[in-house]
């Protein structure tokens, strides 16, 4: 069996790194894959500020931010949800293809390499950024950190 994760954003590139595990592992047998979507950072506003909270302050902020990333993943879920037909029309079963949504915590490539290593993946799929035909051989900052720092699974770059 093998573990895909995608990083998935509203790049282009994301999109290409859809696509092509759909191609080259579409019929394949005992293939799972997770669509990852890294949510924008927690707004200040819900950190922390310093002070112990009471029991009523915790609950209303673990409400407030769970709102708040409900919000964030509604926001995406229409392109998740293109990426997951994608891959099952390829051939992937419905049940092998999941989302998951993950507030940033440290940045992007961090929590990519995090989620990789926590769930146990093969191999992380992502786009090469766009950055013009000058810089076409160069990858972006999130994709250079995550070839850098990913252990223990191969990362396939899509150009």
């Amino acid at each position: 069996m093998a573990k895909l994760l995608i990083a998935l954003d509203s790049s282009a590139g994301a999109w290409r790194a859809v696509e092509y595990v759909a191609k080259t592992f579409g019929r394949t047998p005992g293939v799972e894959v997770t669509l990852l979507h890294i949510l924008s950072g927690l707004p200040p506003a819900f950190w922390d500020d310093g002070h112990v909270l009471q029991e009523k302050e915790r609950e209303a902020r673990k409400r407030l931010v769970a709102g708040w990333q409900q919000d964030q993943e509604k926001k995406w879920q229409d392109l998740v949800s293109q990426a997951h037909q994608h891959l099952t029309a390829a051939g992937l079963a419905k049940g092998a293809v999941a989302n998951k949504f993950k507030p940033k915590y440290y940045d992007v490539a961090d929590d990519i390499i995090d989620e990789a290593q926590t769930g146990g993946y093969d191999t992380i799929v992502m786009g090469r950024r766009g950055l013009g035909k000058a810089k076409s051989l160069l990858l972006g900052s999130v994709t250079r950190k995550v070839v850098d720092g990913a252990k223990g699974c191969a990362v396939t770059i899509v150009g």
